[in-house]
């Protein structure tokens, strides 16, 4: 594989020691976003709106007091008894991001997986994002789970290695232990970027 000599997003995650905390995600998306640029800030506007439509009968329409489908998805999870952070992340990578978020949310809730491996777990992409889309499967998973899927009628692209694991998105999380405060962080290892502390 080839990795790609650009990327149009960027995030990240942030906490402090009071568990106040941020998501951030950043994308121009199609180069330089609408190449407008804001006086004397030095960056693009970005121009996630290009996937809105102008047809009122398309589900991604554009109308009054409709937030449309875009994939710009910085995200925190709270307790629901107190609203105190559970954890802060996001998945950047076009329509694998809310693919991405699901999978990273089940990770780290229904298996109990720290931030890190819930990153590194194999992951699966519907690429294009549509119901008939064929499914990408990074390299991790059983073969029979594999075998299953291809019986149910699924177009499979299993065990996707390499540069080639791009289409899965590159996440971030920090948990917050709720009882002493420490974070637990995790980078993607399929792209750059790093897990800090101070």
């Amino acid at each position: 594989g080839k990795p790609a000599p650009t990327s149009c997003t960027v995030s990240f995650q942030v906490v402090d020691e009071d568990g106040n905390a941020m998501s951030f995600v950043n994308s121009n998306y199609m180069g330089f976003g609408t190449g407008l640029t804001p006086k004397n800030c030095g960056f693009t506007l970005q121009n996630r709106g290009a996937g809105f439509s102008l047809d009122p009968t398309h589900p991604n329409s554009l109308e009054p007091s409709k937030r449309p489908y875009h994939t710009i998805i910085p995200a925190m999870m709270t307790h629901v008894d107190t609203g105190e952070l559970y954890a802060t992340l996001s998945n950047m990578g076009g329509f694998m991001q809310p693919q991405g978020h699901l999978q990273l949310v089940v990770n780290l809730l229904a298996n109990g997986l720290d931030p890190q491996i819930a990153i590194d777990a194999p992951r699966f992409c519907i690429l294009d994002g549509s119901q008939d889309g064929t499914v990408f499967l990074e390299e991790g998973y059983h073969p029979t789970t594999i075998s299953k899927l291809q019986q149910m009628g699924h177009k499979m692209k299993p065990n996707v290695t390499g540069h080639e694991r791009e289409v899965f998105g590159r996440a971030q999380i920090i948990a917050r232990d709720r009882m002493t405060g420490v974070l637990c962080a995790g980078s993607d290892g399929r792209a750059d970027g790093c897990a800090l502390g101070y």
